[in-house]
């Protein structure tokens, strides 16, 4: 049996992600988006998510989000709403146009991880799942 330690899983992981990442940044450049906006309009649903939910799934500030909503806001993507139920909350919400572009790459995206994941039989998957959510439930 094959021996490694766990710097070198890390490492294996890290590889993965980024070669991964690249993958789906070159699906949202190629359909003129950055990469953070293609994470944003996947994260906003069709009743609007509030600015700091955004913020904690986008795992960035909220002075870099309220300029990269203000550039999907220009494209026409996404308009900015206060909520009915606290003022003090906004609310991001896609507009047709934002909405019609979801549908659109989120196919290709979802394509692009089925793909990559296909060299992989149905049990490694089951056991790949069951080993990540181990690890991860051991560093909460």
């Amino acid at each position: 049996m094959k021996k490694v330690n766990g710097r070198e899983v890390y490492r294996a992981l890290r590889k993965t992600y980024r070669c991964l990442k690249k993958e789906f940044k070159g699906i949202a450049e190629a359909n003129d988006l950055t990469w953070a906006q293609f994470h944003a309009l996947y994260h906003i649903d069709e009743k609007g998510v509030p600015f700091h939910f955004l913020s904690e799934h986008l795992h960035c500030h909220a002075s870099n989000l309220t300029g990269l909503i203000d550039r999907m806001m220009e494209k026409g993507f996404v308009i900015r709403e206060q909520s009915r139920e606290d003022r003090r909350v906004w609310l991001i919400k896609l507009t047709d146009k934002g909405q019609d572009f979801k549908n659109k790459l989120l196919p290709a995206y979802q394509e692009s991880i089925e793909k990559r994941f296909s060299v992989l039989s149905q049990e490694e998957l089951v056991t790949l799942y069951d080993l990540l959510e181990k690890l991860r439930a051991g560093l909460d």
